[in-house]
């Protein structure tokens, strides 16, 4: 994210045009709240590990099972 917001402030300092920019996922945003509201970066927070609504949702299966 720090990157990002470096690219950001380089961009629209070498151009006319500011740069509209949303971290999707950004659980670990909180390390740079400052820089982030600075930047007027928008931000959607998700869960890092999301609960499984019911059983058959607790795995991922990669293949597919025959029967």
């Amino acid at each position: 994210m720090a990157s990002i917001l470096h690219l950001k402030a380089e961009y629209e300092h070498k151009s006319t045009r500011s740069l509209r920019l949303t971290f999707a996922g950004a659980t670990e945003a909180h390390l740079l709240a400052q820089e982030i509201s600075d930047a007027g970066v928008s931000i959607i927070l998700t869960p890092s590990r999301p609960f499984p609504y019911t059983w058959d949702q607790r795995r991922v299966w990669a293949f597919s099972v025959r029967r």
